[in-house]
């Protein structure tokens, strides 16, 4: 137990120092992706590999849907990753003990749209469209909505718009919300 509560304290300061480097360097115009063709699965099973302590411990479930044949992408898989450690941080943060949190990935023409939906309280219309800004947070009753910088969605989305993608929230037919993003699909020539 005391090594999982220090696993956990360890996680939550890498993800906060990733995400601060990540923003210093959009503001000082440094910030590079280095995309590549990357497996998708590697990519999500690395986020997975990295959040499974604090999933495990809120007892939250994760479900993966997948096509049957994982898309190859164009992306850098390091930062990649690190765009879905936050969006399953935020889920986790967000959600419900032992509640089902959903990560899947289809096809859209040259697009692959990932997707992570949640069973938190939602994000009203009203608040969307400065989400994705830097050290915005909705207002929420929910304290351990209140852990954090306010840079994760920042980063997710200079880090997906780097790569030529986009990224969104909506609702999910389940309660909650699901954030979403793009990367280019790499087809066989």
């Amino acid at each position: 137990e005391l090594l999982t509560s220090l696993h956990l304290g360890v996680l939550g300061l890498q993800t906060l120092i990733d995400n601060l480097l990540e923003s210093a360097s959009i503001e000082a115009g440094h910030f590079r992706v280095d995309p590549r063709p990357s497996d998708l699965g590697e990519i999500i099973a690395a986020a997975i590999r990295t959040m499974q302590p604090l999933l495990a411990k809120r007892k939250q479930a994760l479900i993966v849907e997948l096509p049957a044949t994982i898309p190859v992408v164009r992306a850098d898989p390091r930062r990649t990753a690190q765009v879905l450690v936050n969006l399953l941080s935020n889920a986790s943060r967000y959600g419900p003990d032992e509640a089902e949190i959903r990560i899947a990935a289809e096809e859209r023409q040259e697009w692959i749209r990932v997707t992570v939906a949640d069973s938190g309280p939602g994000v009203l219309p009203e608040h969307r469209k400065d989400l994705f800004r830097r050290f915005a947070r909705p207002a929420e009753s929910n304290d351990r909505a209140q852990v954090g910088a306010g840079l994760g969605l920042s980063v997710v989305k200079a880090v997906i718009e780097a790569h030529g993608g986009a990224v969104g929230v909506d609702d999910y037919s389940e309660a909650g919300s699901v954030f979403w993003f793009t990367l280019p699909q790499v087809r066989e020539s």
